[in-house]
């Protein structure tokens, strides 16, 4: 069965390929959520709920124009819910080394990267992101395609205050726009 096709049943809300998604992840979730240090019951969860918002999310045809495998899309979802719960259950649960990109969150990058089906100016900031270094690249990603705030990306990437965050965004900003002016040019 294609991307597609999977999509599709979960729009009819066709609860066997639900569950056939929710078996073939599952231990790989785990083993992916397992950076977060939550309980397993936690993660149980965390993964159900994330599967329930895949189903949402397909049933709403958010996922028509799907620019990244589902497992990926499900991870994504599955990432931002057990931060939250992390970030919620303790204050003190980051330290620097705690967060770095994975595989997964560079396969969802890549996938937005490489993907045919953005506008003219998407192409653009996707080739100036292309050309940023990864410090710019996860801040940017996680500011503007995961939605984190300035104090959720402190506390993941380790800064010390909100405002050496907001100042790299910044500068990550100024940059990627001085890439695409200079291709423009």
């Amino acid at each position: 069965m294609s991307e597609g096709d999977v999509i599709f049943q979960l729009k009819k809300g066709d609860r066997d390929t639900l569950k056939k998604i929710y078996l073939e992840h599952k231990r790989e979730f785990f083993k992916f959520a397992n950076r977060f240090h939550l309980k397993d019951m936690d993660l149980e969860d965390i993964y159900q709920d994330a599967m329930i918002a895949l189903m949402e999310n397909a049933q709403k045809g958010k996922m028509d124009d799907l620019g990244c495998s589902i497992k990926t899309y499900l991870f994504s979802i599955g990432k931002y819910m057990a931060y939250n719960h992390a970030r919620n259950k303790s204050k003190t649960y980051h330290t620097k080394d705690d967060y770095v990109f994975d595989k997964h969150e560079y396969e969802t990058m890549d996938s937005i990267l490489e993907n045919e089906s953005l506008s003219f100016y998407q192409k653009k900031i996707v080739d100036g992101l292309k050309k940023m270094g990864n410090k710019c690249r996860e801040i940017l990603t996680l500011f503007y395609y995961s939605g984190l705030t300035i104090e959720e990306i402190m506390s993941a990437q380790g800064y010390e205050n909100k405002n050496t965050v907001k100042s790299q965004k910044s500068r990550c900003l100024k940059s990627l726009k001085e890439l695409i002016k200079k291709e423009n040019e």
